[in-house]
């Protein structure tokens, strides 16, 4: 019993942050889904920039975020390329990734280029830092370039493109919903619109 009206309260609040939210001004909603890479799940999709100062100021709240999603809740982020100094970053996310080694090289990466005043942009910078994590730099140099990353890239631009989006940090809830910090009011606020969104999302399935 104590369950029921526990579950019932939480789809009352997400329905009561929803209504404060309106679609067109707080967020996006894309006339076109764009297809989620699993449907069985609700897919929250950051696309970002590690140079991009709003990105580095959100990580941390979104890292917080992230680790209290229900198991029916994909998390997905996709560096971008808007910019010619965008490009080396998103290679090392890809690689990162694809060498299992992302967790441990995500908050450093930001915390390089904002705090510490390096700009990673040539492949020597890009292979000297992923090798600080046990990246054999020879394999790094390779995977920069190899298909697996240009995969990623191309997967991470075509993305932007159904979405709309010409700026970072972006979020979009289920391939349905477009918002960001500036669109939602505050960081709180987007927190609180994600939320209502998912819920929205889930209670549509």
């Amino acid at each position: 019993m104590r369950s029921w009206i526990l579950g019932f309260v939480m789809v009352a609040c997400a329905g009561l942050a929803q209504a404060a939210f309106q679609s067109g001004v707080h967020y996006t909603e894309l006339s076109k889904p764009v297809q989620t890479a699993d449907p069985s799940k609700i897919e929250v999709v950051e696309l970002f920039w590690y140079g991009c100062p709003h990105c580095d100021s959100l990580d941390p709240a979104l890292e917080a975020w992230k680790a209290q999603l229900p198991e029916d809740v994909q998390f997905v982020r996709l560096p971008v390329v808007f910019g010619r100094n965008w490009e080396m970053h998103a290679r090392m996310f890809w690689v990162a990734k694809n060498l299992g080694i992302l967790d441990q090289v995500h908050t450093p990466l930001f915390n390089a280029l904002h705090r510490e005043n390096k700009r990673l942009l040539r492949e020597d910078e890009a292979v000297e830092f992923l090798a600080r994590f046990g990246a054999d730099p020879a394999v790094v140099r390779r995977e920069l370039k190899g298909f697996a990353t240009e995969s990623g890239m191309r997967l991470a631009d075509a993305r932007a493109r159904a979405y709309g989006i010409s700026g970072v940090p972006a979020m979009v809830i289920d391939g349905r919903y477009v918002t960001g910090v500036g669109q939602a009011g505050s960081q709180q606020a987007l927190f609180t619109l994600m939320n209502a969104l998912i819920e929205q999302r889930r209670s549509a399935r």
